[in-house]
């Protein structure tokens, strides 16, 4: 194992490693011998093959692979890297070029949600007469994790939020009611052939997500618009709280004041029930 002062030297020429830049053959040896017997210089190895790996796929435009999509997401939750991590947080002190390599990674992440100023929201599931209000919901949720939806404002102030919706010519209020440790992340008005709706996105301190589709009652019934389980549609203006987990997600819909809203999440639906039952 190589001693800490030239730690950063090594860790450089890893980062030549991983982009084959490295020519010469005793060299490269060297690296890849120690990169199998120097813990710290092989998990270097493995975090920047990863980082320059999404930097690809995001620049290539390419779909990024379910299994690294909800592992990143699990990195964003828990705020570690691995297990191994998990395990021995004090381990990040002593591993600063990998630390850095992490945070690049969540970086990347985070451009799941790209600022657009577009009304035309490519991926957004909106009016189609054969999918139901609450397919719709998690499709566009599935989307968001999938960086197809981005947001057309950043922002976790309510009142910014608001403006936004006026200003975009939404013809409903939007209940703007966020539940105590979490925070607004942006929204997007969609505008498919004049009919608008309000979307939103809200996180906690450990990076979950929810995805609240709210609209007026009124596409249910006058204009009929929209469309949604006669059950569950009379469950709703009864007053109670529909939800229903579909795989690792869970969806609920409920009412709120004039407005239908339907709120997705990538957890259990129990976890919703107990943060928006009553808001």
């Amino acid at each position: 194992m190589i001693h800490d002062k030239n730690r950063q030297d090594y860790a450089e020429l890893i980062a030549a490693l991983v982009d084959n830049e490295i020519k010469d053959s005793r060299l490269r040896a060297e690296l890849e011998g120690l990169k199998a017997t120097d813990p710290v210089m092989k998990r270097e190895f493995e975090v920047q093959s990863a980082v320059k790996s999404t930097i690809k796929k995001k620049c290539a435009f390419a779909r990024c692979p379910s299994s690294l999509r909800n592992r990143i997401l699990l990195d964003i939750r828990t705020g570690h890297l691995s297990e191994k991590a998990t395990r021995k947080p004090e381990a990040f002190t002593l591993r600063p070029f990998a630390y850095a390599a992490a945070i690049a990674v969540v970086f990347i992440t985070l451009f799941i949600f790209k600022y657009s100023d577009s009304a035309d929201i490519a991926g957004l599931d909106i009016v189609q007469s054969s999918v139901t209000f609450d397919k719709m919901a998690m499709d566009n949720f599935k989307a968001i994790l999938d960086a197809k939806l981005s947001p057309q404002i950043a922002s976790s102030d309510t009142n910014t939020l608001k403006s936004f919706f006026t200003s975009r010519g939404l013809d409903y209020d939007m209940h703007m009611v966020c539940p105590s440790g979490w925070e607004y992340v942006g929204a997007v008005v969609s505008d498919t052939n004049g009919e608008k709706f309000g979307h939103i996105v809200l996180k906690d301190s450990k990076g979950k997500l929810v995805y609240i589709f709210e609209v007026d009652k009124k596409y249910f019934t006058n204009h009929k618009k929209l469309d949604l389980d006669t059950k569950i549609m009379s469950q709703v203006m009864s007053g109670s709280c529909y939800t229903n987990d579909q795989g690792e997600m869970g969806i609920l819909i409920n009412k709120t004041g004039d407005n239908v809203r339907a709120i997705v999440t990538n957890d259990k639906c129990e976890k919703l029930k107990s943060l928006f039952c009553g808001l």
